[in-house]
């Protein structure tokens, strides 16, 4: 039988996931799909960046309240169809009956115990006077009863248009990863404190070995 190589088991099992459904091939042959970059300086008007930002902050901390339906104080009541969509849900909600029905029901959820959000690296553009997108990362954390609290990274974008009382949302929409990205980042949050020194040195040993190995090739 051949031995697989070290490292042929990795890409067996995202094989595997791939031929079960699980993952998308997509990502697979996408080259740098997880590279990260510095965001570009967008030219905007400092004050209208700065009214934009408090208000993403504001939503935090009115989830945090754990006042909910608070949140709904933060969008345009002018806007006929104002949009939403939640990253656990499957429909997007259009119009102000299933944004309040979502973040303001008539009872609130027993099973929900705290909800925490903190918002972070907020970017915002002015496409029109009055008109503004935010796209920025969301740290969520919840505790369900009996459950240990849950926490999880979501990327957030947002439409927001210039109010007498300030900019108020009309869009909001949560982008989480793709189901093989998230498990990428789970494992490499697994990975100890030190790594960087200590692959510098199996990088230097590895070298080290082969080059004994071509120096006993060749005698």
């Amino acid at each position: 039988m051949k031995r697989i190589s070290a490292g042929s088991h990795v890409v067996i099992g995202l094989l595997v996931l791939v031929f079960a459904g699980i993952a998308p091939l997509a990502p697979l042959s996408a080259g740098g799909h997880k590279r990260v970059v510095p965001p570009p300086t967008i030219e905007i008007d400092p004050e209208v960046e700065a009214a934009v930002r408090a208000v993403v902050h504001e939503t935090a901390e009115r989830w945090n309240s754990q006042d909910f339906g608070s949140v709904l104080e933060l969008w345009d009541p002018n806007e006929a169809f104002p949009t939403y969509l939640a990253e656990e849900q499957s429909q997007w909600f259009i119009g102000w009956d299933r944004l309040r029905g979502y973040l303001d029901p008539p009872k609130p959820n027993p099973v929900i115990q705290a909800i925490r959000e903190s918002m972070s690296d907020i970017a915002v553009k002015q496409i029109a006077p009055d008109l503004a997108i935010a796209v920025w990362y969301m740290h969520f954390e919840m505790k369900v009863i009996a459950s240990k609290p849950i926490g999880e990274d979501v990327r957030v974008s947002a439409v927001l248009r210039s109010t007498p009382d300030g900019w108020r949302y009309i869009h909001w929409a949560e982008s989480p990863k793709t189901a093989m990205v998230y498990i990428e980042d789970l494992f490499e949050k697994d990975v100890e404190p030190g790594w960087d020194e200590y692959f510098e040195g199996a990088q230097q040993r590895k070298r080290e070995l082969w080059r004994k190995k071509k120096e006993a090739a060749a005698d």
